[in-house]
């Protein structure tokens, strides 16, 4: 039996700057650092998001590098 996390986490994180096409340096509520990435079907994100911008992400409990964006965060 496997003790990896199958539950993923949806949370608010920050912006900080974009260094790949669909990838971007975010700051999680923690103050933690991820590597932010834009899926395909989200890719009308990629026109509009900058540093600064409050998105809504999943990640994975087993591992806060990597997140997905899903969309902006509602003020």
């Amino acid at each position: 039996m496997s003790s990896y996390p199958s539950q993923y986490i949806d949370c608010i994180c920050t912006i900080r700057e974009r260094f790949a096409p669909t990838a971007y340096h975010a700051t999680l509520p923690n103050g933690k650092e991820t590597v932010a990435f834009v899926q395909k079907r989200e890719a009308a994100l990629l026109d509009t998001l900058k540093p600064g911008d409050r998105v809504v992400v999943t990640i994975c409990p087993a591992d806060f590098d990597r997140a997905h964006i899903r969309r902006m965060a509602e003020e």
